[in-house]
């Protein structure tokens, strides 16, 4: 596929010098949750130093994910009105727990009860412990 001008003028330069930065968030159904627990911590790290309207989307270039992943890259890069973050990290957790019996309907195979909705609970406490663990 050859680039016309057009396509070439849209391709914004790297925010930081020469060195193009890429978050990559992987998938894995309902075990979205534990990147978002992640991501919510960095975020809250760097609202410290840059103060409380920083978002993970101000520090990245690039940001994308496979199946789950995309839609956590979505939550964090999804434009409001103002042309910020519609989502901050913190946000990500909460909408799993509340839409994930929809999202990731129950299966029906034993081996996948470890990662299903209805095991939701029980993962999130987990989290909830990691999470404890690194404040």
């Amino acid at each position: 596929m050859e680039r016309t001008q057009s396509s070439l003028l849209q391709i914004q330069p790297p925010t930081y010098g020469n060195l193009v930065t890429i978050l990559s968030i992987d998938g894995g159904g309902i075990r979205g949750i534990i990147p978002a627990t992640i991501l919510e911590f960095l975020e809250t790290q760097l609202q410290e130093l840059d103060g409380e309207s920083a978002r993970l989307a101000d520090y990245f270039d690039v940001i994308t994910g496979t199946s789950t992943g995309g839609l956590v890259t979505a939550m964090l890069s999804a434009p409001n009105d103002k042309q910020r973050p519609l989502f901050a990290a913190k946000d990500i957790k909460p909408f799993y727990l509340e839409h994930c019996p929809k999202i990731f309907p129950q299966q029906k195979y034993v081996y996948t009860y470890i990662f299903d909705c209805s095991n939701q609970l029980h993962l999130y406490r987990r989290i909830k412990f990691i999470e404890y663990n690194l404040y």
